[in-house]
């Protein structure tokens, strides 16, 4: 009899109260403003869809970003006549009409035919969305005569 005390002494009541101050940290924790519990944690972010040239695409472009996340965003050329161009890069916000940028940068002389490497060069695009909706990219990047461009655009939004 006394063996059965000690083994639920041993054995039980640790558990028991294991449980009782993990829910109660956990609650205290969840308490917290801008926390919440995410227990399927496993991103199965699909690329989306790009149209325009074939020539350039945007690289690292997920389907969806979470608000207030800085988005980096590059452009990867793969036509060599376009080398030492010129790279806009817009953000639009496709909820409102007509559609509004949101955010835009423009990158002069952009030589990437030596390094083979994803453009802005040394710089990076990466505007921070403070609110949810469905946003349009669009990047074009233009030959260093002004006389073609290519262009690629792709929609992701902000949860």
């Amino acid at each position: 009899m006394g063996a059965r005390k000690i083994a639920y002494v041993v054995f039980v009541l640790p558990v028991v109260i294991s449980i009782i101050l993990g829910g109660y940290v956990l609650s205290n924790v969840l308490a917290q403003p801008d926390r919440h519990l995410n227990m399927w944690q496993f991103n199965f972010t699909s690329q989306p869809t790009q149209m325009g040239s074939s020539d350039i695409r945007i690289v690292n472009l997920n389907s969806s970003y979470p608000v207030g996340i800085p988005l980096n965003f590059a452009v990867k050329v793969n036509n060599t006549a376009f080398n030492c161009g010129d790279l806009y890069m817009t953000v639009y916000n496709t909820d409102t009409s007509p559609k509004q940028a949101v955010a835009q940068n423009a990158y002069f002389s952009q030589c990437f035919a030596a390094s083979v490497s994803t453009l802005p060069i040394n710089e990076v695009f990466s505007p921070t969305i403070n609110s949810t909706g469905n946003y349009q990219i669009v990047a074009e990047m233009q030959d260093k005569s002004y006389q073609n461009s290519i262009n690629v655009t792709a929609a992701f939004s902000v949860r």
